[in-house]
């Protein structure tokens, strides 16, 4: 299986020296507390229980079986047993010249219930051939390994999500320190003007201009707080915690990745080995090739071994007179049941085709989802090039503006334009920088990286 080189993994994993990251603990209790994630652990179990129960069925069943019986009425058997037994018994008397043998036993009638009658024993049942035990406990087993791996499936989505939530709360939280900084910005340019305006050095309408800038910019500051009460409450969902939780903000999470170029090659064969949800495909392929085995072992014979060790008996007593064992083996081999297990058949076959081209759309959509990754990542870096120089740019420009127009060497409409423009190039600063750290938390999902 090929693997990316350790320089390689290096660019999507930006750890800091002293080792794990906030980021990582968030992402560690998520995996432990998130609700989705706890629901496919306990079908992975429920999984694991169903494949005990079907290897289960190999070994032998072992009951007690006790009964008795009281009737009265219902079918007679009329037995004559005088008829047949005085007339010879009179016969040796005459022989003997004695009566010894009694000559006068009646007929006898018993009902065909039997009354104050007992059987209890212990039943063995122990298949010795079928097929259909053994296919589904093979099939049952391939279903939890394609548990396990859709489990697997879901972590690795979850980590992205944690992680594109927690970015996402970073950026937003950020835009407020960079809208409350230029809040200052303008609220000291309100006081410059005001100072102006009262030494009659300009008109009125640059105090109404520099408090609408002021309005507007508490607006944005309002969204800003939207935004990270928003982001906030859905990443303590991810998490399970309570949703009013604060989070922790860890620098290091945003340092800028290395310049090491990446083989798209080489990660779309790392997410065709090791994207769970191909596991997940193929294991379910491989119950569906058992269910074509199992429909078409109606071929061969079933046979199970009975064993019976017990007592059977009137009066309920246990003595040498009741004892009995039985074994039996029986077979059951059908020979015609309308065509029903040939249908079930081609169903199993036609079931397997589908997930082959089901696999081969994985392996396209697989494909495909790394190459978008991969070039937005790509994107995600050369956009955020562009806005460090432009915002340096924007910078560099608001300040010898806002040193001119204190020395009244450049009108308002200038400052104000330097200052949107300086605003608006550290918002889409913040929003490259963050958005870079997405587009790898999505590229490390696509490629299904440890």
């Amino acid at each position: 299986m090929n693997r990316i080189p350790i320089v390689v993994l290096m660019v999507l994993t930006i750890l800091p020296a002293y080792g794990q990251t906030v980021l990582d603990d968030y992402v560690e209790l998520g995996l432990k507390n998130n609700q989705q994630l706890i629901r496919e652990q306990l079908g992975t179990q429920l999984a694991a229980e169903k494949e005990k129960e079907a290897r289960g069925r190999y070994l032998p069943d072992v009951a007690l079986d006790a009964s008795y019986t009281w009737a009265q009425g219902g079918r007679i058997i009329d037995v004559p047993a005088g008829d047949l037994v005085n007339p010879a018994y009179e016969g040796l008397n005459q022989i003997l010249g004695e009566n010894r043998y009694p000559t006068n036993i009646p007929n006898v009638s018993e009902q065909f219930l039997p009354n104050n009658f007992h059987e209890t024993k212990i039943r063995i049942i122990q298949p010795i051939l079928n097929s259909r035990i053994y296919y589904g406990y093979k099939a049952q087993t391939a279903q939890r390994s394609a548990q396990q791996a859709q489990q697997a499936a879901y972590e690795n989505q979850l980590i992205k999500e944690i992680k594109t939530a927690y970015f996402q709360h970073l950026a937003a939280r950020e835009q407020l320190s960079i809208l409350t900084d230029t809040k200052d910005l303008l609220e000291e340019l309100l006081r410059v003007n005001q100072r102006l305006v009262a030494n009659d050095k300009a008109t009125p309408e640059i105090v109404y201009a520099a408090r609408a800038d002021v309005s507007e910019i508490e607006s944005q500051l309002a969204n800003a707080r939207k935004q990270i009460n928003t982001s906030r409450i859905f990443f303590n969902y991810l998490l399970s915690r309570d949703l009013g939780d604060s989070i922790l903000v860890d620098a290091t999470t945003t340092s800028p990745p290395s310049s090491v170029s990446l083989s798209l090659n080489s990660l779309q064969q790392q997410a065709l080995a090791d994207r769970h949800e191909l596991a997940q495909l193929r294991y379910g392929m491989e119950a569906s090739n058992l269910a074509v085995k199992l429909n078409r072992s109606f071929l061969l014979p079933e046979i199970t071994a009975v064993a019976d060790v017990g007592f059977q008996g009137f009066d309920y007593t246990f003595d040498d007179d009741q004892d009995f064992w039985l074994v039996q083996l029986g077979l059951t081999w059908p020979i015609f049941q309308g065509g029903q297990n040939r249908s079930r058949v081609q169903q199993a076959v036609l079931g397997q085709q589908q997930l082959e081209s089901e696999l081969v759309d994985l392996q396209q959509r697989i494909t495909l989802e790394v190459s978008q990754s991969y070039y937005e990542w790509q994107e995600a870096q050369q956009i955020l090039e562009f806005r460090q120089d432009e915002r340096q740019f924007a910078q560099e420009t608001f300040r010898i503006i806002s040193k001119k127009y204190r020395q009244d060497q450049a009108i308002l409409v200038e400052l104000q334009e330097a200052r949107t423009n300086f605003t608006t190039a550290q918002l889409s600063e913040s929003i490259a920088r963050y958005d870079l750290k997405i587009k790898e938390a999505a590229l490390e999902a696509a490629i299904n990286l440890p």
